[in-house]
């Protein structure tokens, strides 16, 4: 029997309120003055209107794993949308058939529903429990997307709760009236980030959304630090062959390896190896194999079988390939990896890595910080370009349409004792990887600057001067979104650490 749910208020006092009032990352939680467990989109203006009326700053919550302490939220209101979770057939406002996920849905609602009850699916991200309100503003990016493009390449509507003149819903679509607010609206969530405009109730995407591949083969292979501790070489020509690879297959009409998607995980030494991971989508394993055999050829260490967890992906399987259904695939490739403090810097790349480059990754990952646990740390470079860079920078708010990887460096523990440590320790590599510029992966370069959906407080806050962050997140785009700010929420309304800022007079 379904139970229908209302809301409910969630105060100090209450067994739920520290769990709600806290991320997944747990370096972050606050102290709000309640938090509304939103039930619909009625509640949702209600309770928005609320918060208004008592002069308190409002956030919103989906799935709760944001970088940085963007909800946190203290004498305020966090809005929390996990039980708007929904994932069904639905018409936009011109009457025409969509698929509609509601804010509070995570990647795995989306997956399941979409493929169980209508055969498609999204290129979305891998992380099971990330919650789609915030996911798909940012952009979306999954192990889809170099066949399929980012998720908001298939976005037609979003509704939103905005305040322009009070709470009310705006159901903003990519049809609107060019140039006319509303427009705008829509345009500023494919890529525009969270916690900026108002609160996402729902995304409506085209129904010719992607079937996905009835079976994929995948692929985890690793070489042993112990071995390339031995042959410093062998790293140089680890990252030099997989650049090249992906500067040779990441063009928007790239004619093979659009179906591969591969991730490069450069974990500190004393996690045990260095790993690949590998999704390709044909039904012929060669290509892949060849792929592979071209990423480590000219290195004197040999792949073997990864078959243990390497920063939450694990593989239990002894031989280097494997082929499955899609659906168990994506499933066994769905980590979050544990509830713990975590860090994360971000970068685009358009090019190889050069031989300095390379150096410093090396120098970094094998450096040694006395007492500290480094063991989950890592650079991860993720395979990027081909549909994703058929769009024009200003067809979304998604400015970086040409770069061929995207990297994200992680370190996590558990200890708040070792925050220091941590965070000095991804600094300087993150800011010597990119010494030649500044210390940041800047734009139009060889690198492309930042993603969104890994934000950085260390690329400034909005009530800095000359933050960094706008520029290396939007790049040109950055104009438009802030005369969207300004006209729906000029007041500011929705803001946080890095927020878009109305033009400054």
């Amino acid at each position: 029997m379904r139970h229908e749910f209302s809301g409910r208020t969630v105060l100090p006092g209450d067994p739920r309120y520290r769990t709600l009032s806290q991320g997944f990352n747990q370096r972050w939680h606050s102290s709000p003055a309640r938090i509304r467990l939103v039930a619909d989109e009625a509640d949702a203006v209600a309770e928005l209107s609320r918060a208004l009326d008592d002069g308190l700053r409002p956030t919103v919550r989906g799935g709760g794993h944001c970088y940085e302490g963007f909800v946190d939220n203290d004498r305020g209101v966090i809005l929390d949308l996990s039980t708007m979770r929904g994932v069904a057939a639905a018409t936009d406002k011109f009457g025409r058939p969509t698929y509609c996920v509601e804010g509070g849905a995570t990647n795995w609602d989306v997956y399941t529903t979409l493929f169980r009850e209508h055969a498609v699916t999204l290129p979305a991200g891998s992380c099971y429990s990330v919650g789609a309100g915030g996911h798909i503003c940012g952009g979306g990016f999954g192990v889809l997307s170099r066949r399929h493009g980012l998720t908001v390449d298939h976005l037609v509507q979003v509704d939103v709760v905005t305040v322009r003149g009070g709470a009310a819903v705006t159901r903003a679509h990519r049809d609107d009236a060019a140039g006319s607010p509303e427009q705008d609206l829509f345009w500023a969530h494919t890529g525009g980030g969270g916690g900026n405009f108002g609160v996402v109730l729902r995304y409506h995407f085209a129904i010719g959304a992607p079937e996905p591949p009835p079976r994929v083969w995948i692929s985890s292979v690793a070489w042993p630090w112990a071995e390339l501790i031995d042959r410093p070489g062998d790293f140089e020509t680890l990252l030099t062959n997989f650049g090249a690879f992906l500067a040779s297959h990441s063009g928007p009409r790239e004619p093979v390896y659009d179906g591969l998607f591969a991730i490069l995980k450069l974990t500190h030494r004393s996690n045990g190896n260095v790993v690949l991971f590998s999704q390709w989508d044909g039904d012929d394993p060669a290509p892949l194999d060849d792929f592979v055999a071209a990423v480590e050829q000219g290195m004197a260490t040999r792949s073997r079988a990864q078959t243990h967890s390497v920063a939450g992906l694990f593989l239990p399987y002894p031989e280097k390939r494997r082929q499955m259904p899609w659906f168990q695939a994506t499933m066994t490739l769905n980590p979050s990896g544990d509830n713990q403090r975590g860090k994360y810097k971000s970068a685009y790349h358009r090019e190889p890595f050069g031989r300095d480059r390379i150096a410093t990754f090396w120098d970094w990952l094998t450096r040694d910080v006395p007492g500290v646990d480094l063991s989950k740390t890592l650079v991860q470079i993720d395979s990027y370009g081909c549909r994703i860079n058929a769009r024009r920078p200003e067809e979304t708010a998604v400015a970086q349409r040409d770069s061929i990887m995207k990297l994200q460096y992680q370190t996590y523990w558990t200890d708040p004792a070792e925050d220091a440590d941590h965070l000095e320790y991804l600094s300087g590599l993150y800011q010597e990887v990119y010494r030649d510029t500044g210390g940041i992966p800047e734009i139009d370069t060889t690198t492309d600057g930042a993603y969104v959906n890994y934000p950085d407080i260390d690329l400034g806050t909005a009530d800095q001067p000359d933050p960094a962050y706008p520029r290396l997140y939007y790049k040109g785009n950055y104009p438009r979104l802030q005369r969207t700010k300004a006209h729906w929420d000029g007041e500011e309304v929705f803001h946080h650490a890095q927020s878009i800022r109305p033009p400054r007079t």
